[in-house]
């Protein structure tokens, strides 16, 4: 894909200047969702943009002759020498949130120095790093505790490292963001706790993009920190109190402060409950909802003397992102990430198993391939699962329950898919236009499944389209599952092909 046809050009009326053509500029956690949307203002200014990726599960999603990939896990110091080596300016964009919480800080930590070892081997010139605002305390959360030890283990080195500190990003796609619309969207009465009602500026993610680009080319900047946000500092009831109006929901506020039970726990009951109709898994919902305990505002504007410009308020960041999401220009979103179960696991092609178990239909369309593959390309998110839609509910409600990402997930675009985006609980594999998609299932199942719609031309006016379904089942319990699914699956998908014929013919009828 062509970057310009994701950017949003936040730097347009940057005021300082980029630094000179041939500049390498490593951007890690590439697949991530500030990353996506910093990678394509840095190639529009100039830059040669290495992008680090941790596995090659996760493709590239960008096309441009500046474009250099690398393939790193901060915690294997031989890979990050290859990311670093060559590299003028590193954005470190990586924080653990998918981990346990007795997993992540640790490895935070162990990253983070690996990074700066590297760094400053290769003779890195400046390193800009993304983290939490909020002030230590004994209150505050093991996630952004985590984010200020990282900030302050990268600047323990030689290379001068600016920490940007940001409270909640406002953008089409960001995981508070989604959790706020998704929480008012499906409820008119929402509990609350008083530890839910601590301060917060938050920031829309353009400026935040504008700072990121601002601070890698302003001159002479040694190792500081920078605070981050709009002029609007609200209390999250105020936040979805003003979201609320923006979506023209009323929504109202249960104290349940009385329920004897340790604020600890109703934090986790609370991100349980919230999982029940939000697509944002359990621990990342209760580690934002463990921030809420602190105050996160700024305490200083220092920023402003380098960066003078006007952020926008609480307000016009949502109605921005609302107009965006109309106009389908959703270009990163939180869920690009994969779980963390999946992010290592081979693809398709690559398998070897003897104990794959296919099953195949087909369906001939007297079209050409062309007029098939969108409709196709539609299915999920709020179009829904084409045939069947009850049953697809069902099994989505069941993942749910099971601690999986169910179809409330839904889709980045409603009419357009890339690799590596997700489709309720399935995941784009591969897509070669008018031949193939394939999709990779994330939902709970006892072994690896993925959903194949293959497109071979008969004729000059015919398709034939085939539907296949691969599963690797797990010892005993997987052929169980599979043969206790095999009628539904049978008539599941033979509803959809009928379904995709039907269409196909309207469409070029119409």
């Amino acid at each position: 894909m062509d970057p310009e046809k994701v950017n949003y050009h936040y730097t347009d009326d940057l005021s300082t200047n980029p630094w000179p053509k041939g500049t390498r500029v490593l951007v890690t956690g590439a697949n991530g969702y500030v990353a996506r949307r910093l990678i394509p203002e840095l190639l529009f200014r100039g830059y040669t943009v290495r992008c680090m990726y941790r596995n090659k599960s996760s493709p590239p999603i960008l096309s441009h002759p500046n474009i250099e990939v690398a393939y790193a896990d901060c915690l294997n110091e031989e890979e990050l020498h290859a990311a670093l080596k060559g590299v003028d300016y590193a954005y470190y964009l990586i924080h653990s949130m998918r981990e346990k919480n007795t997993e992540f800080v640790e490895k935070d930590q162990r990253a983070a120095k690996n990074f700066r070892e590297a760094a400053e081997r290769f003779d890195v010139k400046r390193i800009i790093y993304l983290g939490g605002l909020g002030e230590k305390n004994e209150q505050m959360s093991p996630h952004l505790r985590s984010r200020i030890e990282v900030g302050q283990i990268l600047s323990q080195g030689s290379v001068p490292v600016i920490r940007v500190r940001a409270a909640i990003i406002l953008g089409t796609g960001s995981a508070s963001y989604e959790l706020m619309k998704a929480l008012i969207v499906n409820n008119r009465f929402i509990p609350f706790l008083p530890e839910f009602n601590s301060r917060c500026q938050p920031i829309a993610i353009r400026d935040v993009i504008k700072y990121l680009v601002g601070v890698m080319e302003t001159p002479g900047l040694e190792t500081s920190i920078y605070q981050i946000g709009c002029k609007d500092i609200l209390t999250y009831k105020e936040m979805l109190l003003k979201f609320s109006k923006i979506l023209n929901c009323n929504v109202r506020f249960i104290d349940v402060s009385w329920v004897p039970i340790p604020v600890q726990w109703m934090f986790r009951i609370y991100a349980c409950w919230l999982h029940c109709f939000i697509s944002i898994p359990i621990n990342i919902t209760s580690l934002l909802l463990n921030s809420l305990k602190t105050d996160v505002i700024c305490t200083d504007n220092n920023v402003a003397s380098i960066l003078p410009f006007e952020p926008l308020d609480f307000t016009t960041s949502v109605e921005w992102a609302q107009e965006k999401e109309k106009k389908s220009m959703v270009f990163s979103h939180w869920s690009d990430g994969r779980p963390l179960k999946m992010a290592d696991l081979l693809p398709l092609c690559e398998f070897e198993s003897s104990e794959f178990i296919i099953e195949e239909h087909d369906v001939c369309i007297p079209v050409p391939p062309e007029k098939v593959f969108p409709h196709i390309c539609k299915i999920g998110g709020k179009h829904g699962w084409i045939h069947a839609n009850l049953l697809w509910k069902i099994r989505g409600w069941m993942d749910r329950v099971l601690g999986g990402a169910g179809l409330h997930r839904g889709r980045r675009d409603l009419s357009h898919l890339r690799v590596g985006d997700s489709v309720d609980f399935w995941r784009v594999e591969k897509l070669e236009p008018n031949q193939e998609l394939l999709l990779r299932a994330e939902m709970i199942t006892p072994g690896l499944s993925w959903l194949q719609f293959q497109l071979n031309p008969e004729t000059e006016n015919a398709t034939r389209l085939t539907l296949r379904a691969h599963f690797i089942p797990k010892p005993f319990w997987g052929n169980i599952y599979w043969v206790a699914l095999s009628n539904f699956h049978s008539y599941i998908f033979k509803g959809m092909l009928e379904y995709f014929k039907k269409q196909s013919l309207e469409t070029t009828t119409n």
